[in-house]
């Protein structure tokens, strides 16, 4: 069962020293404990309770890994005693230490508002022993303030032990009854837990002002036909219908922008993670319909996947004032997905609501919550969008689900580059199975078109139990994309996927006319914010790379974290020999340290400009195993340097990359440069390494390009005057 607050592991967790548990102290506490607590809150609530007996984990494991989801808790719950305190000791460093730091990074914060208006921490001591001086200064210096605890002391002449169930008020000289200590720590529990769900009291910082709560009748019938994913309708309604929510006068004046956070996976296995990632990312499509509301894209609402921050933290990163969160935990019949609607600057909890599903009901799943969140929004909305709302792709919810699970493969795959092919390959079984449930399905032909272009750049045959040819690779690979051509509903949609299908041909010529449709297109933002085999560098190369740059500068108002778009520019400026800008723009982008190819461009930029031990010194930041670039990047310094021997010993290295040939170039001369652009040239998708060689110094290639035929002839028929020697 999941925490009461979705994106949270556990309700409460409870931390303690195994010898305090010798005698079965804690076990019973925590038994007590979870009696009281069904008899004082309606909710069922989780608590995490190590049983083991010996103390911590071994040397092999991860402490922080392990501990990083359990510690994810609402409240925090350490048995104090006089050993309890000890900075060496695992419960300590490991649980108290780590949620202290944890909790005041999260949405939260450790100190919250309750609904009197007072403040407690989420950190609620339970004393079972009088403590020393030191331990308790220790204490206090790490909650930064007075040691509060509930105490469960027996106290009599020379006697300081922990209380139990059996022991006599009289006979106690706190006169504390060990009952009545435990429903003090319940209703403590009820009332932090009760604040944190309430909108009203979870920013203790913020000043909120009352809010009426008075709701207009619902037209039930009505909201139920609404229909299909639009997990988030709520959005719009809270613009129409802001009564119940704030003043008039501040709703005109608020930017109407949300983003959808990753769904988290609460299940016990971590299984669930495609499911909801694929219903966010559905949620996020569906809202893009909605007239007047800014949505952030997936790119930048995933970059917070797995990160426990404050709402109002990632707001203000993705410039948007409403969040939407939710979780996913399998059950023994299905799933349990809970969703809520925040509104960022104050914490207000607009809508939430949990629901059990089977994993097929996912579309009915969505028109459920979308007609609930207009229920109780009063939201009306035009029937055209609805009906666009609904669309998916296929209404074939299991074919759906395939795609889902092959998606959340091919995008873990695309991260973890080193194991690309393999993912890829398992992504492919899922999205031939969503074939094979429904043909008429777009996404997965163009979706499994990529392992064969990846195949066939890496020429890896040993990712198959079979033997492919690369002829039979670049077959599958251009079918799938004429399979998406087909399959497509509009013309321009068609138009876009034939100039993958030009691209990946031996012939250019029919390129030229159908790249100015596309580029003049209303839809072009929304047509290349996912471009999987470098469209837009090739589009630069031909002369558009202004047209990109404002088509990815769209992109970025949506999805103002899409790396994609911002190399996209930068490829730009780098054709267009601006190297001191694109420096500039690298450094200025949040997502620097998150995409490594951006290292690269300001490597590269800096080389172009002969600041030569400024490259050395940036690479020494790096990480010296990363494949390909790196080595390419450091056999250019070398042999700048003079150190031609170790340029020609890291080139030796297989790999193929953007700056190989120019690696080659200073490691070995125009001659190996030329032999090596040559082979690549006989490719059948290689071109891309060619392309990336022109389009980083167009002027300056470290290849002739007479050695390059092929790859010539394609620019001449694209309409670029390519001369030798450029």
């Amino acid at each position: 069962m999941p925490s009461i607050v979705p994106n949270f592991e556990y309700d409460i967790f409870i931390s303690y020293r195994h010898n305090d548990n010798l005698d079965g102290w804690v076990t019973d506490f925590v038994q007590n404990l979870e009696k009281e607590l069904r008899s004082t809150l309606k909710d069922s609530v989780t608590i995490y309770f190590d049983k083991n007996p010996q103390e911590g984990l071994l040397e092999t494991h991860n402490v922080g890994k392990s501990l990083e989801g359990k510690l994810k808790c609402l409240i925090f719950i350490p048995i104090i005693s006089q050993t309890y305190c000890d900075p060496k000791s695992f419960a300590w460093q490991h649980e108290f230490c780590a949620f202290n730091k944890l909790v005041k990074e999260d949405r939260y914060g450790r100190d919250i508002k309750l609904i009197n208006g007072n403040v407690a921490s989420r950190v609620l001591p339970i004393k079972i022993h009088d403590l020393d001086t030191q331990d308790k200064t220790l204490l206090e210096n790490e909650l930064g303030g007075v040691l509060r605890a509930i105490e469960f002391i027996f106290r009599s002449p020379g006697v300081n032990r922990p209380l139990n169930s059996s022991d006599k008020r009289e006979e106690n000289a706190n006169k504390t009854f060990y009952r009545d200590q435990v429903n003090k720590v319940a209703n403590a529990i009820k009332e932090i837990i009760t604040s944190l769900k309430d909108p009203m009291a979870q920013t203790p910082r913020s000043t909120i002002s009352d809010q009426p709560t008075t709701k207009k009748p619902k037209n039930t019938k009505l909201l139920i036909a609404i229909g299909a994913s639009v997990i988030l309708l709520a959005t719009a309604g809270y613009f129409v219908y802001s009564k119940t929510l704030s003043s008039v006068k501040e709703v005109t004046t608020l930017d109407k922008s949300i983003a959808v956070l990753p769904f988290v996976d609460l299940s016990e296995q971590k299984d669930q993670g495609w499911f909801g990632d694929g219903l966010t990312e559905e949620i996020l499509n569906s809202l893009a319909h909605v007239k007047g509301l800014n949505v952030i894209s997936r790119t930048s609402s995933f970059a917070f996947k797995n990160k426990n921050l404050r709402i109002q933290l990632i707001a203000d990163s993705l410039g948007v004032n409403y969040v939407v969160e939710g979780s996913v935990r399998k059950s023994e019949n299905g799933l349990r997905i809970t969703a809520q609607l925040i509104r960022a600057k104050d914490g207000f909890h607009i809508w939430s609501n949990t629901y059990d599903r089977n994993t097929k009901d996912i579309f009915i799943l969505q028109r459920e919550i979308a007609a609930k969140i207009a229920e109780s929004l009063d939201i009306l909305l035009d029937p055209k969008a609805i009906k666009q709302m609904q669309w998916a792709g296929t209404t074939n919810p299991e074919a759906f689900l395939a795609f889902l699970k092959g998606q959340g493969l091919f995008l873990e795959g695309h991260i973890k580059r080193s194991q690309l092919l393999p993912y890829l390959k398992k992504a492919n079984i899922n999205f031939d199975e969503a074939i094979r449930l429904d043909p008429d399905f777009i996404n997965p032909y163009f979706f499994r078109a990529d392992f064969y272009f990846h195949y066939l750049l890496k020429n890896e045959q040993t990712v198959f139990n079979d033997t492919i040819t690369e002829v039979q690779a670049y077959q599958l690979m251009r079918t799938s994309i004429e399979k998406a051509i087909d399959k497509s509903k509009s013309e321009i949609e068609k138009d876009y996927y034939r100039l993958y299908s030009i691209m990946h041909s031996n012939d250019w010529s029919a390129m030229r006319p159908i790249i100015e449709k596309v580029l003049k297109s209303p839809d072009a933002v929304h047509l290349f914010t996912y471009q999987p085999f470098n469209l837009a560098a090739l589009l630069t190369c031909l002369g558009y790379g202004e047209q990109i740059t404002s088509i990815s500068q769209g992109i970025l108002k949506n999805d103002p974290l899409n790396s994609a778009a911002k190399r996209q520019i930068i490829e730009a400026m780098i054709f267009s020999g601006n190297y001191n800008k694109a420096i500039e723009s690298i450094d200025s982008m949040i997502s620097f340290d998150r995409d490594g190819r951006f290292n690269y461009d300001k490597l590269f930029c800096l080389y172009q400009l002969k600041r030569v031990d400024e490259v050395y010194n940036l690479l020494k930041q790096l990480d010296s195993t990363t494949v390909g670039s790196y080595h390419s990047m450091l056999a250019m310094v070398f042999a700048k340097r003079g150190k031609l021997k170790e340029a020609k010993q890291i080139m030796d290295k297989d790999s193929r990359d953007d700056y190989t040939l120019h690696g080659i170039e200073a490691a070995y001369g125009r001659a190996a440069a030329n032999s090596e652009a040559t082979k690549l040239d006989k490719k059948l998708v290689m071109h891309h390494v060619l392309l990336f060689s022109y389009l980083l110094s167009p002027k300056n290639l470290p290849f002739d390009i007479s050695a390059t035929p092929n790859f010539a002839k394609r620019l001449r028929q694209a309409g670029i005057d390519i001369k030798q020697n450029l």
